[in-house]
């Protein structure tokens, strides 16, 4: 009954959060927060019927290791906020399942479903897209260098799977990695086309993405934000007294809301999927 209530959470939880970031851009706290409760709730249940160090460590950890690892990659500007709340919500709710570890961790394999589909539609998307405009290849020089040295390693990485004997896992990942190279290839000239815009400091939303390689070397000097990728009230007020009006950031990004409901929901029809894969 506790499992399958768990299941419902994720699902409905994720679903609602999928149709939020879809229709608005934000996964709202008023879907994580009760998720993340439901999730202590019940593990604070099942840890009163077994109180031991292991039973916290299997309920609580992966929780606390998602929300811990989830908050620096938004610190840097990789993530959104609402999604690590979700992926903390899944995690507590769900931290493990049956299979070999680190297999059996939910939240991990709906992220790998999550990536490799959000991967296919938007790379595809984005550079269908930037072809039709017309594709800048001097703007993406660095970018196509990249692409090259990640590809020779995962050329290298394809070549130890095979030898291992899991050639099953080699046709999952090509197209996604091929796709991933491309996308990385144009990376720059894509943000720039779609992503890229100029904003007043008045209109700055909570953590703004700040386009740092776009932005002018004097301007990131007062930011001084270090290795922070989001820009907050306390560096707004000290941009508006360093006299700085605007700032390039990035908006209307590739939402990842819908993708998280489809790893959920590939990973509950198909638990056993990726083990399938690796076996």
């Amino acid at each position: 009954m506790i499992l399958l209530l768990r299941y419902a959470v994720i699902l409905i939880g994720s679903l609602i959060a999928a149709y939020t970031d879809y229709k608005t851009g934000y996964i709202f706290d008023k879907i994580t927060y009760p998720m993340i409760a439901v999730g202590i709730l019940l593990n604070l249940f099942e840890l009163g019927i077994e109180v031991s160090l292991e039973k916290f460590l299997e309920l609580f950890s992966v929780g606390i290791i998602v929300f811990a690892l989830g908050y620096a990659m938004y610190f840097l500007g990789k993530i959104g906020g609402g999604d690590i709340k979700l992926f903390t919500a899944i995690a507590l709710l769900l931290p493990f399942e049956t299979g070999i570890f680190p297999l059996n961790i939910f939240v991990l394999n709906s992220l790998i479903w999550a990536g490799i589909t959000s991967l296919l539609f938007y790379g595809v998307y984005f550079v269908l897209k930037y072809a039709r405009k017309g594709i800048i290849w001097k703007e993406n020089i660095e970018g196509m260098k990249k692409a090259v040295g990640l590809g020779v390693l995962i050329l290298f990485y394809f070549l130890m799977v095979y030898y291992a004997g899991m050639e099953k896992l080699i046709l999952v990942l090509l197209i996604p990695m091929a796709v991933a190279l491309i996308f990385i290839a144009l990376e720059k000239g894509i943000k720039k086309n779609f992503f890229l815009k100029k904003i007043s400091i008045e209109k700055m939303e909570e953590d703004e993405l700040i386009a740092v390689e776009f932005e002018k070397k004097e301007t990131l000097e007062k930011l001084n934000l270090g290795l922070k990728g989001v820009l907050g009230e306390k560096e707004k007020k000290e941009l508006q007294k360093a006299g700085v009006k605007e700032l390039l950031v990035y908006r209307d990004l590739p939402k990842f809301g819908p993708f998280i409901f489809v790893g959920v929901l590939i990973n509950l029809v198909f638990p056993q999927l990726l083990v399938a894969l690796f076996i």
